[in-house]
């Protein structure tokens, strides 16, 4: 089953969706239902705290739909 964020959710983004590395950012949309392999999940757009890069780089994205499985809340 695929999580659930707000708009305005401080998040990290795993690395092991696609980016070259872990990083933080701001839920800004979402979301957006999807049938995947595993099973229903939702894309999540999240602007990024800095530019990243993803593993194809060297175009570097300031915001990007995410794979819920791949974000988790940051707690304050």
């Amino acid at each position: 089953m695929s999580k659930e964020f707000q708009i305005g959710d401080r998040v990290k983004v795993s690395s092991e969706g696609g980016w070259k590395n872990t990083c933080l950012g701001i839920v800004c949309g979402g979301p957006e239902p999807i049938e995947t392999m595993k099973g229903p999940e939702n894309f999540y757009w999240v602007q990024f705290d800095e530019p990243q890069e993803d593993v194809n780089g060297p175009d570097k994205y300031s915001k990007a739909q995410i794979l819920s499985c791949y974000i988790a809340v940051v707690q304050a």
